[in-house]
C-alpha cells in the first residue's frame, strides 16, 4: 500500500491506495505553522481511524504547489512509516503527452488531473479545477495536453475584494440563492459564483471550438461542489483526479 498526497494552497488531499483500489481518502488544511511532527501525528491518527496499519505502507508520492511543503510532508512520512516520499515534478509521466512550448512550466497537479480525466473518459476532455486558482485545461482526443486558462478561485476572489477595497467585507463562500443580492455579502457571493460560472462556461465554449470532436467536461477541486450547480456546461464531478493521477504515476514508476 502507498499514500498519495496532493498539497494545495488551501488544503491537502490524501488517499491510501492498495494497488489500484483507493482504501480511504481525506482532506486537511494546509498550514505552514505545522511542522513535520505535527503532520506525522495527523496522518497517523487518520490511518488508525481507518484501520490501516502504518507498517503496511511501503511508499508515498506527493505533488505540491506550496514552497517547501513537500519537504515537510516527506519528513512526516519518513517518521511515520519509514519510507521515502517521491515528489512529482514536470518529469513525472502523467500518462498523456504535453503539447505546450514549455512543459516544465505547467503545474504538475494540472498535468496529473488532466491525465487522470483522460483515462477516465477515454477521450478528449476539459478539466475544470476549482481550487485556490480556477484552471480550465484541454486534453485532445489523441491524449495531448493542449493548455488552458488560469484565473482566481472563488475564495481568492472574495479575499481580494476585501483586501483591495476599504469597505467591502471578506465573506464566507456559500452558494448564493439568487443572482440578485439583497445586501453586500449576498452581492459578493452572487458576483463571485455566478461570475465564475459564466467565465467557465465561456472558456469551455472556446476550448470546444479549439479542438476536434466533443470533449467531455470534468469538474474537480475543493470548491467544485459550490460552482457545479451554476454551470450551464454539461459536466460531471470527480473529486480525486490529482490523487488518482499520483497513484498512476507511482504505480508506473514502481513497475
Amino acid at each position: 500500500m502507498f499514500i498519495a498526497i496532493d498539497i494545495g494552497n488551501s488544503s491537502i488531499g490524501c488517499a491510501v491506495f492498495d494497488g489500484e483500489v483507493m482504501r480511504t481518502r481525506w482532506r486537511m488544511d494546509t498550514d505552514a505553522r505545522i511542522d513535520s511532527d505535527g503532520y506525522s501525528t495527523r496522518l497517523g491518527d487518520v490511518l488508525e481511524g481507518a484501520g490501516i496499519a502504518v507498517r503496511a505502507l511501503d511508499g508515498a508520492i506527493a505533488s505540491s504547489v506550496v514552497r517547501n511543503m513537500a519537504d515537510v510532508m516527506g519528513r512526516a512520512v519518513r517518521s511515520l512509516a519509514g519510507c521515502d516520499l517521491i515528489e512529482a515534478d514536470p518529469r513525472t509521466d502523467p500518462g498523456i503527452d504535453v503539447a505546450v512550448e514549455k512543459p516544465e512550466a505547467v503545474g504538475v497537479d494540472r498535468l496529473l488531473a488532466a491525465g487522470s480525466a483522460f483515462r477516465q473518459v477515454g477521450g478528449s476532455v476539459i478539466v475544470v479545477d476549482v481550487g485556490t486558482a480556477l484552471t480550465v485545461d484541454l486534453v485532445s482526443a489523441a491524449g495531448c495536453f493542449m493548455g488552458g486558462t488560469i484565473s482566481p478561485g472563488l475564495k481568492a476572489m472574495t479575499r481580494v475584494l476585501a483586501s483591495e477595497t476599504s469597505l467591502l467585507p471578506e465573506v464566507r463562500l456559500e452558494a448564493p440563492a439568487s443572482a440578485v443580492g439583497r445586501d453586500t455579502p449576498e452581492c459578493i457571493r452572487a458576483g463571485v459564483v455566478f461570475g465564475a460560472a459564466g467565465a467557465v462556461d465561456r472558456v469551455v465554449e472556446e476550448l470546444i471550438d479549439a479542438t476536434d470532436g466533443a470533449p467531455r467536461v470534468v469538474l474537480t477541486g475543493g470548491d467544485a461542489p459550490v460552482l457545479s450547480p451554476y454551470l450551464k456546461s454539461p459536466h460531471h464531478s470527480e473529486p480525486d483526479l490529482v490523487l488518482r493521477g499520483l497513484a498512476y504515476a507511482y504505480r508506473k514508476r514502481r513497475r
